[in-house]
């Protein structure tokens, strides 16, 4: 009995009939995308999706919400063709970057990153299949790039592009894609530097032009740009850059080991 009455009490905190007002104010500078009521559906998954202890899927969601939010409205709206992703997200960092603390040095690093989704239907337009190098597994998925924001602590997707397949005439390659996305950035008031960052990947000799107008366009604010160089990398001379100098090797770089999440199996290491 004293079991099933505070299950009883838990939920009921949970179970809300109406958004609060700081949800609504917060979602109040959502650029105008939707249609019918898909704004407020949005408000309510993202609300429930922070509130709900339990299981995330839609169907436990729904049994929390007013009757008018049912799990065929979430399902419609994941399903919507009037997202747009990449705005939502520019979005979203442009209000965390004004809402959260800022460093005490003033410096913004914008880092180019890239991730993966593995899918299993051959249908999808955007799937890309093969291999990156011999030495990778076979992959069927979607591959898409990222700018990362990074001060102190914190740590902002600040920009999503798909990677297309080679395929479709307008194919954009992945350095098209990081600059596009660099250029795109409106830094914030108290960012009085700015550093983009790179793999070998993202070392197009076309970065660096690109970052030196915008540190010429805003004179009150310092750009900077620090990319690995590819090994194959040669100057405008024509020489190799192995000629001239020596890659980091990793034996000198520290060894960071991120214990393994509950489920998955093994280690992570990243070489800093």
């Amino acid at each position: 009995m004293v079991t099933h009455t505070l299950c009883t009490a838990r939920f009921a905190l949970i179970t809300v009939t109406s958004l609060p007002l700081f949800v609504t104010i917060l979602f109040r500078g959502m650029p105008g995308i939707w249609k019918s009521r898909h704004r407020l559906i949005l408000c309510w998954l993202v609300f429930m999706q922070a509130l709900y202890p339990g299981r995330k899927t839609l169907a436990e969601l729904a049994r929390w919400t007013p009757t008018q939010v049912t799990v065929w409205r979430l399902r419609r709206l994941l399903k919507a063709s009037d997202w747009h992703v990449p705005l939502l997200m520019a979005w979203w960092a442009q209000e965390a970057l004004a809402t959260l603390p800022p460093p005490s040095d003033g410096t913004l690093y914008l880092v180019g990153d890239g991730s993966e989704k593995p899918k299993r239907g051959t249908q999808n337009p955007l799937a890309h299949k093969g291999r990156k190098s011999e030495h990778h597994p076979w992959f069927f998925g979607i591959r898409f790039a990222l700018l990362i924001a990074n001060w102190d602590v914190y740590r902002l997707p600040g920009a999503l592009r798909l990677i297309r397949p080679t395929s479709p005439p307008e194919y954009p390659t992945d350095n098209a894609l990081c600059r596009a996305r660099v250029e795109s950035v409106v830094p914030p008031t108290w960012a009085k530097r700015m550093i983009v960052e790179g793999a070998a990947a993202s070392g197009a000799q076309a970065h660096r032009p690109m970052v030196l107008k915008r540190d010429a366009d805003a004179p009150a604010r310092r750009w900077g740009v620090v990319c690995a160089m590819a090994r194959t990398g040669k100057t405008v001379e024509g020489k190799a850059l192995t000629d001239l100098v020596t890659h980091w090797p990793r034996i000198s770089s520290q060894r960071i080991r991120v214990p393994r999440l509950p489920g998955t199996k093994g280690w992570k290491t990243f070489w800093g």
